[in-house]
C-alpha cells in the first residue's frame, strides 16, 4: 500500500500494469525475505548450537565441492551427482535469489550498472546481517551461517538478472509509455479519485466535529447542525486557505478551482459546499416525507407511496450515475450540480511535464 500510494501521489493514478509491477516487486521482496529467515527454529535449540557463525573466506564453495559431493574432474561419473546435490543447488539458488531484483533494478528503477551492483550487494548484506544478528536479537545467536560466498553469489545473481533484462527490453512495455499513460490518466478526475478524496476528508471532518462538540457542548438536537458547521468550515474556509486543497485532495492530487481554472475564491468555496449541504438536506427531506406518508397512509394507499419512494430513490441514483458519466466524458472540467451553481470544479494537479 505505501508503494502504491507513492505512485498515486506522483502520477494521480495507478494503471493495471503499474499495479502489477508494484505488486510483483513487493511480493518478490517478501518471498525472498521469508526464504532467508524461514523456517524459524526453537530458541532453546538455537542456544545449544556450537556451529560457526561466520565464514569469511571467499570461494570456499569450490574448495568444499569435492569433499561435500565427491566431485572429481577426472571422473565424469561424479559430475551429475555433484550438480544435483543439495550443496550445489544451494549455491545455484543463492545466485537465483537476487536474479529478479536485478531485473527490477534495470527495467523498473532504471539503475545504471554501478548503482545496481551496490544495491544488489547491500540487499544481500541485509539478508546476511539479519542472519548474523539472530533475527535482530530474537535468538541468542545466529541460527544460519553468515557466508561471504552468499554475498558474492547474490550479487552475481542480481547482475545476471540486470543484464538478462536487456534481452527482454524489446518485448517488455516501454517505461516511458507506462509513465505517459499514467500521467494522462492522472489528468482526468475519476469518480474513484473523488470518492477516495471525499472519504479521507470526511474522516477529518468527523474528528473536527468531535473537537467542536468537546469545545462547544451542545444538545443532541444541534449535533447535525454542528456537523454541518464543521463541514462548511473544513471544506469552505480551510480548504480555501489551502489553495483549494484539502487533506484528501492533497493525497489524490486534486484541488477546487474556479471554472476557468484560477484559484477558487472564498465565496465560491462556501457556495459550493453550502450547495452540497442543500442537496443532502433536500434528498433527506423528500425521502423522510415520503417514508412518513407511507407509514401513516391507509393500507390501500401504501402501495402508491411505496412506488413514489422507490421512484424517488431510483431517480436520484439514475441522475447521479448519468451526471458521473457526463463528467467522465467531459474535457472541460464538468462538475455536479453544486459545481455548476458555484462556478467551481475539481481539477487534477498532476503535471505531465514532470514525466521522465
Amino acid at each position: 500500500m505505501p508503494f502504491l500510494i507513492h505512485h498515486y501521489r506522483k502520477f494521480g493514478s495507478v494503471t493495471f500494469l503499474r499495479f502489477f509491477l508494484a505488486y510483483s516487486f513487493v511480493l518478490y521482496l517478501l518471498c525472498a525475505y521469508f526464504l532467508v529467515i524461514l523456517p524459524l527454529p526453537d530458541r532453546a535449540e538455537v542456544a545449544k548450537l556450537t556451529t560457526p557463525k561466520v565464514q569469511l573466506i571467499p570461494f570456499s564453495f569450490f574448495r568444499e565441492l569435492s569433499k561435500e559431493t565427491g566431485f572429481r574432474v577426472s571422473e565424469p561419473a561424479t559430475y551429475f551427482p555433484a550438480l544435483t546435490s543439495n550443496f550445489t543447488l544451494q549455491f545455484v539458488f543463492n545466485i537465483a535469489l537476487l536474479f529478479p531484483f536485478g531485473c527490477f533494478l534495470r527495467y523498473y528503477f532504471r539503475k545504471k550498472p554501478l548503482p545496481a551492483v551496490i544495491f544488489c550487494f547491500c540487499f544481500s548484506l541485509f539478508f546476511e546481517l539479519t542472519q548474523l544478528s539472530g533475527l535482530y536479537g530474537i535468538y541468542p545467536r545466529p541460527y544460519r551461517l553468515f557466508d561471504v560466498d552468499d554475498l558474492l553469489c547474490n550479487t552475481l545473481g542480481g547482475m545476471l538478472g540486470y543484464y538478462f533484462t536487456k534481452l527482454l527490453e524489446r518485448i517488455l512495455p516501454d517505461r516511458d509509455k507506462i509513465d505517459e499513460k499514467s500521467y494522462k490518466k492522472g489528468e482526468r478526475v475519476s469518480f474513484t479519485r473523488r470518492f477516495l478524496s471525499f472519504a479521507v476528508d470526511l474522516f477529518f471532518v468527523s474528528i473536527f466535529t468531535g473537537f467542536l462538540d468537546w469545545v462547544l457542548p451542545v444538545s443532541d438536537f444541534w449535533d447535525d447542525f454542528l456537523f454541518a458547521a464543521a463541514y462548511l468550515l473544513y471544506f469552505g474556509v480551510f480548504q480555501w486557505l489551502w489553495k483549494g486543497k484539502s487533506l484528501g485532495k492533497r493525497m489524490t492530487k486534486l484541488c477546487i478551482a474556479n471554472r476557468d481554472g484560477s484559484r477558487v475564491v472564498l465565496w465560491r468555496s462556501l457556495l459550493r459546499y453550502g450547495a452540497v449541504c442543500g442537496e443532502a438536506v433536500l434528498f433527506l427531506f423528500i425521502s423522510n416525507f415520503l417514508l412518513i406518508q407511507f407509514t401513516v397512509a391507509p393500507a390501500e394507499k401504501q402501495l402508491f407511496y411505496l412506488f413514489l419512494l422507490a421512484g424517488w430513490y431510483l431517480s436520484v441514483i439514475f441522475l447521479f450515475f448519468l451526471e458521473t458519466a457526463l463528467n467522465r466524458s467531459s474535457r472541460t472540467g464538468r462538475d455536479y450540480l453544486h459545481g455548476w451553481i458555484s462556478g467551481t470544479k475539481i481539477q487534477s494537479t498532476v503535471k505531465p511535464q514532470t514525466a521522465s
